[in-house]
């Protein structure tokens, strides 16, 4: 039995394919059919133009080329190309939304400990600055 790199290892829901259940995974997920159900996976999550999720997502990062609709939590980048279709809620790092793509979602960004480590916070505002403008 040959060893497979499951970091190269992609799973997949054809055109015209359908499933129902629930699906978790530790490497990519790309949907070109309809799939109903839970999604879980520490890779990436694409839906094809031809895709079409209802349910939930919890991944590392998603490109939604075509429709989604309910929960979606991100860890990384959420992508939704111009073809793009997305309504629920969402929860992600990153998002990145096309011109074109319908987006009808209540959204929040996942707080970073280690990003806020780099803003300089300003407590007192009475000290004298320069003028600029």
């Amino acid at each position: 039995m040959k060893n497979y790199d499951l970091s190269a290892s992609c799973n997949t829901i054809e055109k015209n394919s359908s499933f129902v259940g629930n699906f978790n995974s530790e490497s990519d997920f790309r949907i070109d059919g309809s799939f109903e159900g839970n999604i879980e996976t520490k890779g990436k999550v694409v839906i094809g133009k031809n895709g079409n999720i209802d349910g939930t997502i919890v991944c590392t990062s998603a490109d939604i080329e075509g429709k989604f609709k309910g929960t979606i939590h991100v860890d990384d980048l959420l992508s939704i190309r111009s073809s793009g279709e997305v309504h629920g809620d969402i929860v992600m790092s990153k998002l990145i939304v096309e011109s074109g793509a319908i987006f009808n979602a209540k959204s929040s960004m996942k707080n970073d400990a280690s990003s806020s480590a780099s803003l300089k916070k300003i407590t007192n505002f009475n000290d004298p600055r320069e003028k600029t403008a």
